[in-house]
């Protein structure tokens, strides 16, 4: 009997906590971040073996005309790349990749360095390739 009504207890309580939630939002105001989420359009990330650094990598479209192309409306991508370490408080960084023309991304290559992205970008006939290596507080590219 101590049982059922222990359980019917912790039912009642857990039901109380659970309907008690209200919901609240509050609106975001920062245009810029307003912006990038709402022009997301691919992502990629990556996660170490040991799970110590976390990288995402989100590509958003910039506005209309940004390739300046004569005559045409194309545009060119931001690459953010949100870097964070594990833990409680992590430490973390952003780094963005400005006006790149029609971004790829090809693959994640492991090294002992630090993970590194591989990128093409570029016109159709004039594509080139980067190699971006990640670390907590810097990227280097080649």
């Amino acid at each position: 009997m101590k049982r059922i009504t222990l359980s019917v207890l912790t039912v009642i309580i857990c039901h109380a906590i659970a309907v008690s939630q209200t919901l609240k939002y509050k609106a975001v105001n920062n245009d810029d971040l307003v912006y990038i989420l709402n022009n997301i359009e691919k992502t990629t990330s990556f996660t170490s073996d040991k799970n110590d650094l976390f990288v995402k990598v989100f590509n958003v479209a910039d506005p209309s005309g940004s390739a300046h192309t004569e005559g045409t409306d194309e545009i060119t991508n931001s690459i953010y790349i949100a870097v964070s370490e594990d833990g409680e408080g992590p430490e973390q960084h952003l780094f963005r990749l400005a006006s790149v023309y029609d971004p790829k991304f090809i693959k994640w290559v492991k090294t002992p360095a630090g993970p590194e992205l591989i990128l093409s970008y570029g016109p159709a006939n004039k594509r080139k390739t980067a190699t971006i290596r990640v670390t907590l507080k810097q990227l280097f590219i080649r």
